[in-house]
């Protein structure tokens, strides 16, 4: 409660006790014999008292109880009738999850500190010069509970050259460079991460196309799945705006397009599941091989299969 707040209930509270006692005290010299010439007088204040008291009361309990529900109720109505006036403008984006555009650059320190202990994230990048500073974010919301998944893109392949010439002020030396260097950022982190930690982090290296980077988060509380998605254009990803998606959490598998209530986030979550799928079967492949492969990194070290996997059911 801010002071304003403070001071506006301290004032109802001194009329409402006020006014009474005003009442009480004036009646009470009302009808004491020594003070009847000044009779009409006293009963005139003790009255006002009285009134004061009973008004400031009456508004007190219409504000905090029935105006208050009156609000709830036409925000509601509000909501859903500019609801379905959006919706119909923007071709039914809210009813597909749509929230919104994110300002100019993804705020990625916002995002972190807004996770809580339980959450999982799955993210989809490929390359940011910036993220690797951002790694300690991520390693102190893996030490409060949160799960990370990573799809990160491999150095010295064809498309992070690709992805290197189209890239502002950037080419594909300096692109290989700071891909390895958020890999070596989370290979850090890694070492700090041990049993004792609630959280996980798990990541594979791919080679292959970037698609589109997401950035998916399951909150645990809300039981709410939120969708960050953007673009490859001439800018790296954190410097872009980002789509902002929301859903219900559902559990086990179930079919896209199944009904007219589907959402954009099931179709940016069913492709990250698709993409983290082929690399886990890339991983046990060189394990039946007896390689060791060096694309996928986790923590802690002794949860390598739960690091590998993908939960299906927010406890």
């Amino acid at each position: 409660m801010n002071t304003t707040k403070k001071l506006k209930w301290l004032l109802v509270m001194v009329l409402i006790f006020g006014g009474f006692t005003l009442y009480k005290l004036f009646e009470g010299l009302g009808h004491n014999p020594a003070y009847l010439e000044y009779e009409w007088l006293f009963k005139i204040i003790s009255e006002f008292g009285l009134f004061v008291s009973v008004i400031v009361s009456v508004g007190y309990f219409h504000h905090w109880f029935i105006a208050a529900e009156e609000h709830k109720e036409a925000e509601i109505s509000l909501r859903e009738a500019l609801g379905k006036y959006v919706d119909s403008i923007l071709l039914n984006s809210v009813k597909r999850g749509f929230l919104g555009i994110t300002n100019k650059e993804f705020d990625f320190s916002q995002i972190m500190q807004g996770l809580k202990q339980g959450d999982y994230v799955y993210w989809l990048i490929t390359f940011d010069p910036r993220f690797k500073n951002k790694t300690r974010e991520m390693e102190n919301a893996i030490k409060n509970g949160v799960h990370f998944r990573l799809l990160i893109l491999k150095a010295d392949t064809i498309f992070g050259e690709l992805r290197a010439s189209e890239t502002f002020e950037f080419n594909p030396h300096e692109f290989n460079e700071y891909s390895k260097l958020f890999k070596v950022s989370l290979e850090d982190v890694i070492s700090r991460i041990d049993d004792t930690i609630t959280g996980s982090l798990g990541v594979f290296v791919y080679d292959g196309p970037p698609s589109l980077p997401l950035f998916i988060i399951f909150r645990k509380k809300s039981r709410k799945v939120e969708v960050y998605n953007s673009f490859y254009l001439t800018e790296p990803v954190s410097k872009m705006p980002y789509l902002h998606w929301e859903m219900e959490f559902k559990s086990g598998n179930q079919a896209l397009f199944e009904s007219n209530h589907w959402n954009m986030s099931e179709l940016f979550l069913d492709y990250f599941k698709k993409r983290w799928k082929m690399e886990k079967e890339r991983l046990y492949e060189a394990g039946n091989q007896g390689l060791e492969s060096k694309n996928f990194i986790h923590a802690p070290k002794s949860a390598r299969e739960k690091c590998i996997e993908l939960f299906t059911e927010m406890k």
